[in-house]
């Protein structure tokens, strides 16, 4: 591998963590109803369009997709060292003609967690786990440093995706898809 091939690949890890930053902080504001002011605005809006063209727009808008269903822990993990960036940098670098179907592919198996089913995101997911662990809505807000109403959307989102009606039937589908 060349000095070349090797820079372009970090600047791509780089490019695909930023997008996927971008979207969890987004996800975070919204969160807490606090938007960006306007010299931060500026800023960010630079910085996401040079991204965004070195990434293409359906990349970009993959990546940040799946950074506004990540906690901020999630995708730190997820930093241009990490191996799993590296998998996307080689879908990315592999063709641009086709980049956006590896793209979605690879980072599937980057940010989906294992036994997610009936079509829950990730946020979901943590969100039925903590469920299933007992806590209140409210606890689980301040445990995923996310509104509570927030909360309160994604337990109607899963009982709607699980048709159940019920936090004990919450319970019982995530012992016996082992999510928890």
């Amino acid at each position: 591998m060349t000095a070349a091939q090797t820079s372009t690949e970090e600047s791509l890890a780089s490019a695909l963590w930023a997008a996927r930053l971008w979207g969890t902080a987004e996800a975070l504001r919204e969160a807490i109803s606090v938007p960006l002011r306007s010299f931060e605005r500026a800023i960010n809006e630079w910085g996401i369009a040079k991204v965004r063209s070195q990434l293409g727009e359906e990349a970009f808008a993959t990546a940040w997709a799946e950074g506004r269903t990540m906690t901020p822990a999630g995708v730190s993990l997820l930093s241009p060292d990490s191996a799993a960036q590296e998998r996307d940098v080689e879908t990315v670098g592999a063709s641009r003609a086709d980049t956006p179907s590896k793209l979605a592919q690879s980072a599937s198996t980057v940010t989906s967690l294992p036994n997610s089913p009936a079509g829950l995101t990730g946020r979901e997911v943590e969100v039925l786990r903590l469920l299933a662990m007992g806590l209140t809505n409210a606890q689980i807000a301040e445990r995923l440093v996310i509104s509570l109403l927030t909360v309160k959307a994604h337990v109607r989102s899963i009982y709607s995706k699980l048709d159940i009606a019920s936090r004990s039937a919450a319970t019982r589908y995530a012992i016996e898809h082992k999510l928890v």
